[in-house]
């Protein structure tokens, strides 16, 4: 027979590298991509993807592997082989909230074992990169499906919270999809999705996520209503923003700039004690002073409810977002030896951060359930000493499966920031400028040749950041 102290060094080891394993977040165990990103090495990273069939086949994870494939093929200016990937994407999202399995496995075992589906800012982001890579190849009908695409879901998004959520309206979302209707010469349209963003940028934006309404955007709502003939809303808005419309060039070009900066938060784990009391009528209060969180947990038993004060706490884990720094926090273009500075128009890290908020009590519920089921299970075994092998067993299991999901999308951008140029049709060349808080620099020219009252839209990115926060 095998002596217990064997026994249980045996199941300490083995419980010890299995949290190993579980505890690396989803960014640690993507390093090697990463890295081939951070080094702009976008073909190396393509590689990684394509001859790693585990990134596909790999059911749970299959999402990710699509964002991350689109991303890296739009960061590496193959616009249409990006949308290949995040069509694939959206249709595993559209699955995905169809799916109600999924739903039992987050209750029963953890979020982090079921198909990720993307946060909410994610799946609408999906249509930013889609109508973008459009754009870049000047199919504009496609775009502009993308675009109300991208409007729709995030109605559906929104209609599904039955709380007062802080990211229900994307103002961005609203601000491209005028953008394209003006592109089209659609004014009329284009007016109105610009009103649309500016009242989202000045109701909610502005409170939650600590955003300005873009310069362009403003310009761009006196310039519609010029061009269709809404004189009364362009003195409105001229004298609410001070401004007077520009000279209407008919035969200038125009160049849409778009300066994806940075790259997006990514997730940790934030595990946490939850300290037991009692508590009236048979219940026991659930506390965590640090983090204000105070509930009071109805038990039906009262032989589970003292199990639960033996207990004295429960752990649990959550997910959180670690923000990546941006090196460079403002650019401009020069044209000419004309500056035209560019404006912040959506700060996807801010809209990160509400949108796990927005979730996180939910989160908290479900995690609690699952947390006391499983330590009431082992705390129960214990007392029993012929199921001691099984407590052991049971402990092992809680320890491993109760990890927070870490997994996100990491190659969004930390902030997404546009310019409107009016230039001379013919050869042109743009110099865009990237500046840090110090002495840090990126520059990058792009030589153009426009057709007369053409609209190009040009994207850059950088990927620098300076730490985690």
């Amino acid at each position: 027979m095998i002596p217990i102290f064997n026994i249980c060094k045996y199941v300490a080891c083995l419980l010890f590298v299995l949290l190993l394993a579980a505890c690396a977040t989803y960014y640690q165990k993507n390093e090697s991509l990463m890295q081939a990103v951070y080094a702009n090495d976008f073909a190396g990273a393509g590689k990684l993807l394509s001859d790693d069939a585990k990134w596909e086949k790999q059911k749970r994870n299959q999402l990710l592997f699509y964002l991350n494939k689109g991303t890296v093929l739009f960061m590496d200016s193959q616009y249409e082989a990006s949308n290949v990937y995040f069509r694939k994407a959206d249709y595993l999202v559209e699955d995905f909230n169809k799916n109600v399995g999924d739903f039992a496995v987050t209750i029963l075992v953890n979020a982090k074992y079921t198909n990720y589906g993307g946060e909410n800012f994610e799946q609408i982001l999906i249509h930013y990169y889609t109508t973008l890579n459009y754009l870049a190849q000047n199919r504009t009908e496609e775009a502009l499906v993308e675009g109300k695409r991208m409007l729709a879901k995030m109605q559906r998004i929104t209609d599904a919270y039955k709380s007062e959520n802080k990211y229900k309206r994307d103002a961005f979302a609203h601000n491209l999809v005028g953008m394209i209707y003006d592109i089209r010469g659609e004014y009329n349209d284009a007016f109105i999705a610009y009103r649309n963003a500016y009242q989202i940028y000045e109701e909610e934006y502005t409170k939650n996520f600590d955003m300005k309404v873009p310069l362009q955007l403003k310009k761009d709502l006196i310039r519609t209503a010029n061009k269709v003939g809404f004189y009364e809303e362009q003195a409105a808005y001229e004298k609410q923003f001070n401004l007077k419309a520009e000279p209407i060039q008919d035969a200038s070009a125009e160049v849409l700039f778009f300066w994806n900066n940075g790259l997006g938060p990514v997730k940790e784990q934030n595990a946490f004690n939850i300290l037991i009391s009692p508590a009236g009528n048979g219940s026991v209060n659930l506390v965590n002073p640090e983090l204000g969180i105070s509930m009071n947990w109805p038990v039906s038993d009262k032989n589970e409810r003292q199990d639960m004060l033996d207990m004295n706490f429960i752990r649990l884990a959550l997910p959180k977002y670690v923000s990546r720094v941006p090196v460079f926090n403002r650019a401009h273009l020069e044209i000419n030896q004309v500056r035209y500075p560019l404006q912040m128009a959506e700060n996807v890290n801010a809209i990160a951060y509400k949108s796990l908020q927005d979730r996180m009590g939910k989160e908290l519920a479900i995690g609690l359930g699952r947390v006391i089921a499983k330590q009431l299970a082992v705390h129960q075994l214990k007392k029993n000493k012929d199921q001691q092998g099984f407590a052991a067993a049971a402990m092992i299991y809680g320890a491993v499966s109760e990890q927070a999901d870490t997994r996100n999308w990491q190659l969004l951008p930390y902030a997404i920031h546009y310019a409107r140029v009016k230039v001379n049709p013919g050869k042109q060349q743009i110099k865009f400028t990237a500046n840090s808080s110090g002495s840090e620099k990126r520059e990058q020219l792009f030589n153009l040749d426009l057709r007369p009252n053409q609209t190009k839209v040009v994207i850059t990115q950088t990927l620098d950041f300076s730490g985690y926060q």
